[in-house]
């Protein structure tokens, strides 16, 4: 018996700290985005309602009052932010529950929307496969061909998905904003990798400029893929808040490798792909202090502070996140010490304020 308590208590504590919002109805969502649009309405009033008090207060020169005032705006306006956030929170979860209620009802059950995903997923890989398979042999111009025509079925499949998806959402708004790298993975880019191999071949200054470009764009689109998986894989195990900023260190890493490649191609520490790749992640990941190679370029001086600024913040909001993922249990336990103390503080008040109550009656009852 105590055993099942403990478990029903885990429970209910996992549900409490992951909010469940996506686990909810559309109507719920509905129900409780309503009511937060109407308590930020009232929160909004309220500052208004003490500005004006500020307002008088610093006119009729009463400092006093006016920092009370100022107090109580600074404190409401914490609190309309953190309203802000629960309704984009809210908002999201709605958005994503409708657009799922959409694709079950067209597809007839949930079951068949999971084969549908998982396909997807297949498809996914078969493209990374592709690409992968390009840029790791030499292949000839009919075998480029064949690959040319997979993918380009392949991405056709994925553009209709996309926008028989789109058909469903309740806010087209919120479906380009939230799927648009779906989108740009999506666009058949054969014709473009064709035209670099070309240009490699015809060795063209002009044209291998455009092979470099095309180069950078299969590395952006592997990039798109992976975001577009790493996307669906987060949200099975709740990983969202983590997601994000792995997929944009990745990202980093990739286009810094890249473009040091390019741009101090002599240097021997830098010579090929790989070695740009592990360049960039010393350089990220260090801030620098990795001493692999000291870019002698202009550019590849400017790479390094960009990627020296950038790989500060990235590394720090993988750190935050994962703190949120790993430390949920502390923050939760902090919030709880926080509402004791407040209860207990509010009981010790209305104590003193009984007691002084009694003390203030007596001498009446004595004279009587």
């Amino acid at each position: 018996m105590a055993t099942t308590s403990i478990k029903s208590a885990g429970r209910v504590i996992a549900e409490a700290r992951n909010r469940g919002l996506r686990d909810l109805s559309v109507e719920v969502l509905s129900s409780m985005r309503d009511e937060a649009r109407a308590l930020r309405e009232d929160m909004a009033v309220q500052i208004q309602e003490e500005g004006v008090r500020f307002s008088e207060a610093r006119e009729s020169g009463q400092w006093q009052s006016m920092e009370d005032c100022r107090g109580r705006i600074f404190g409401m306006q914490e609190d309309l932010q953190g309203i802000e956030d629960h309704i984009g929170l809210i908002e999201d979860a709605y958005q994503e529950r409708y657009l799922q209620a959409g694709v079950v009802g067209a597809l007839g059950s949930a079951q068949r929307a999971s084969y549908l995903e998982a396909g997807i997923m297949l498809l996914i890989a078969a493209v990374l496969g592709i690409l992968w398979v390009e840029g790791a042999y030499t292949l000839t111009q009919s075998e480029l061909h064949l690959l040319a025509i997979a993918d380009t079925v392949i991405c056709a499949i994925f553009l209709t998905e996309f926008f028989w998806r789109m058909r469903y959402a309740d806010s087209k708004a919120w479906y380009w904003r939230r799927f648009w790298v779906d989108f740009i993975a999506s666009l058949p880019l054969a014709g473009i990798l064709r035209i670099g191999r070309i240009a490699r071949v015809a060795r063209i200054a002009r044209m291998a400029r455009i092979a470099r470009a095309a180069r950078l764009i299969r590395v952006l689109r592997v990039l798109a893929f992976l975001s577009r998986g790493f996307d669906k894989i987060a949200a099975i195990f709740r990983l969202q808040v983590f997601s994000r900023p792995l997929i944009l260190t990745v990202g980093l890493l990739v286009v810094g490798g890249v473009a040091i490649t390019y741009t101090d191609s002599g240097a021997s520490e830098v010579n090929g792909f790989w070695a740009g790749i592990w360049w960039s992640f010393t350089t990220v990941v260090t801030g620098g202090f990795g001493d692999i190679y000291n870019p002698e370029s202009a550019m590849g001086k400017l790479l390094t502070v960009l990627l020296v600024i950038l790989g500060i913040i990235l590394t720090g909001a993988l750190t935050a996140g994962l703190a949120q993922i790993l430390m949920g249990d502390d923050t939760a336990r902090i919030e709880r010490g926080q509402s004791n103390i407040q209860a207990q503080l509010e009981d010790v008040t209305a104590r003193i304020d009984r007691i002084e109550s009694s003390l203030g009656s007596r001498p009446d009852e004595h004279a009587t």
